[in-house]
This record gives C-alpha cells, structure tokens and sequence, in this order.
C-alpha cells in the first residue's frame, strides 16, 4: 500500500516525528534529570524507529484508520476482509455463437443484433478475501456453494491506486482454476481486472476482469464484476 503514496510524503511524516520527539524529550529533559536520567539523541532515533515499525510494519495502522476514518479517503482505504462478489459474464454470449453456428439456434449477428435479441449475461457468485499491509496486498476467491466451473482464482499481483477523485480501487492479475468437464475448456487460465470504489458506498468495489480462457479458439470471457464487503 505504500506504493500509493509519494515517497517525499513518508519522509516527511518521519522528520515531522523525529522533530516532535525530540521536542517532547527536551521539554522533559529537566523532569527526566531530576530522578537522574539523561536523555540522548539517540532517544529520538529508536522512538523513531519505534513509531514507524509500529505504524506500517505491524497492524496498528487499521487501528488508527478505524478512528480516524476520512484517512481511508485521503490516503487508501483498509480493504482487509471477506467480500461477496458478483459476475455478469458474457460466457452465455459465447455459447449461443457456438450454438448458432452449429446452427442449434436460429442464426446470431452479435455485431448488429439489437441487446434484447441477445442471450442475457451469465451471473457467477463468488467470496474473495483481501489481506492488506502497508507492504502487499493479496486477494483470493472462491466458489463457496460450487455451482457453475469455478473453482478459485488466486492473485498474482496487486497494485492498488488512488483516484482522482478520492475512489481508490485495486488493479491484479490472477490465476483461475476450473472443473469445467468440456475436454476443450482450459482447466486452467490467467486473467485481470480493475476495480474502484462505488460512487455511493465506500464498501462496494465495481469494474471489470478479462481473462485469456481458450483465447486461441477466440472464446475469451469477461466479466462486469462487484465486490461487496460482508
């Protein structure tokens, strides 16, 4: 997560903390001399370090985003948790090319057809889990009631960004696995997707995924897809 911000603004944070450390040791040194302690400079520096590892290394930065909340609209938002996830999948679009060109169905030009003559998009219903630090973010999703092929589909990469606008969202490849039974179907295949935060509720994640599935057979699949934190 760290990869959001400027680099300028950490090292700043850092020297506004070791100015204000220091600071406070100083004001203290007369108190801290009459029970016999002398303070060092070296004080300032493992403070510092102190409060860094603390703030981005463990997981005390989420308890400081919970109670100030407007961080997660100024820096990222903590998107650690269990989402539901929802897909429209233009796979049932591809299906009925197949049919009708085996002419299964009656004749089907998606390029001019009206959207009503088109077979609706497919839904898929999935669970992902978000595991975030200031140092990576992974993601994995699963078919909790294993209805339809997908099995899981875990992240390769995450990269998260910020909007302009204040909706960050999350971009990643993955690796998805299925039990399709289509001996010409890929078990296994490689896609990506881009997601950002909903206009209205901070708690919905909305975009797009594609995916290379039997791409040589020009049968790739894509998806609108939505997350919703439980």
């Amino acid at each position: 997560m760290f990869k959001v911000l400027d680099p300028k603004y950490f090292a700043l944070a850092v020297a506004w903390a070791a100015v204000l450390i220091l600071t406070g040791i100083n004001a203290a040194k007369p108190f801290l001399q009459a029970y016999g302690i002398a303070p060092a400079l070296s004080w300032t520096v493992f403070l510092v370090q102190g409060l860094v590892t603390i703030l981005f290394v463990t997981r005390a930065w989420r308890w400081v985003w919970k109670r100030c909340p407007p961080l997660n609209r100024w820096v990222y938002p903590d998107l650690n948790g269990e989402w539901d996830v929802v897909g429209e999948t233009n796979w049932d679009r591809i299906d009925a090319i197949l049919k009708a060109a085996n002419r299964e169905i009656p004749r089907l030009n998606m390029r001019v057809a009206d959207e009503h003559q088109l077979p609706p998009l497919g839904r898929t219903l999935m669970r992902a889990r978000i595991t975030q630090t200031w140092l990576k973010i992974t993601m994995v999703l699963w078919n909790p009631t294993a209805q339809g092929p997908i099995k899981e589909s875990r992240t390769l990469t995450v990269e998260p960004f910020r909007g302009e606008d204040g909706r960050h969202g999350l971009v990643y490849v993955f690796e998805q696995e299925n039990s399709s039974p289509v001996v010409s179907d890929d078990r296994l295949f490689y896609g990506a997707a881009r997601v950002v935060q909903d206009r209205d509720d901070p708690n919905v994640l909305c975009g797009r995924m594609w995916t290379d599935r039997m791409w040589r057979r020009g049968m790739n699949t894509a998806a609108d897809i939505r997350l919703t934190r439980r």
